[in-house]
């Protein structure tokens, strides 16, 4: 942005470090409170994004908007960062204030209908958050096809290894029958060691989740907007019961066909 215009547009409250240290120095930027928090930086600091964007910034500051999408950005002089990426005269987002009596869809309209080298398309700034809100909906929609998918496939996953399990130990169920173990005691077992495998699966595999969202941090970004992504330790708790009730549900028939072997069908198999 240009740092000699863009207090025109909103309000940006400096609540820490300094805004005459941002206007003066070239590579100096100032960074939402949100992010600054999310990310741990703090003012002084040399932000190095070099391997991720290719860009590199000393944080003169952090600002408040009060608007959680603009709390989520870095301010930074567009000279700058254009010759970083050496693009000199690009922009792919541009910002226009307008008179309180002007319409807006009527400038859109005449701005994208502007000669220009690149096709536009200019929104009001309530339609573009609506795009936003829109894309963020999208997402959800598909993430929760996603977590639909997932417990199915894990479930026939789970029968058909329960399954392997015990056409394998055929030999042994009928072992198990002829030293008294009834047709319930058998089920209950084989229906008892799915549970516990998945059971564990899940938790190992929750508590990975957990220490990877730790280490790194993971966001959701929907145009600018960027959310920050949590695993609380509920999750985690939610997981383990998810996959207990996987192995009882896919263990059941494996369980129930183990229990209904003959004695000495199961003596005379042969793996």
């Amino acid at each position: 942005m240009d740092k000699s215009k863009f207090q025109r547009f909103r309000q940006y409250q400096v609540i820490e470090g300094s805004l005459d240290e941002f206007i003066a120095g070239r590579d100096a930027a100032l960074v939402g409170v949100s992010l600054a928090k999310r990310k741990g930086w703090k003012v002084g600091q040399t932000i190095d994004l070099s391997a991720q964007l290719g860009i590199l910034f000393k944080m003169a500051g952090i600002y408040a908007t009060g608007s959680e999408e603009q709390d989520n950005l870095v301010l930074m002089d567009i000279g700058y960062v254009q010759d970083r990426y050496d693009a000199r005269g690009h922009a792919n987002l541009i910002v226009a204030k307008l008179h309180p009596s002007a319409r807006a869809e009527d400038i859109a309209q005449g701005l994208d209908k502007l000669p220009k080298p690149v096709g536009t398309r200019t929104q009001a700034e309530t339609a573009f958050l609506s795009g936003m809100i829109d894309d963020l909906s999208d997402m959800i929609a598909i993430s929760r096809i996603v977590i639909l998918i997932t417990p199915a496939v894990v479930l026939a996953g789970a029968a058909k290894a329960v399954c392997m399990n015990v056409r394998e130990r055929t030999r042994q169920i009928g072992i198990m029958r002829t030293l008294g173990f009834g047709r319930f005691r058998v089920l209950a077992v084989v229906l008892g060691e799915a549970a516990l495998v998945c059971l564990v699966g899940g938790l190992l595999g929750a508590a990975a989740a957990w220490v990877a969202m730790q280490l790194q941090e993971f966001t959701v970004q929907a145009r600018n907007l960027n959310l920050s992504v949590g695993m609380p330790w509920s999750v985690v708790g939610w997981a383990a019961g998810l996959a207990l009730g996987v192995g009882l549900l896919g263990g059941v028939w494996p369980a129930w066909r183990a229990s209904r072997q003959g004695i000495v069908a199961s003596l005379g198999h042969s793996e």
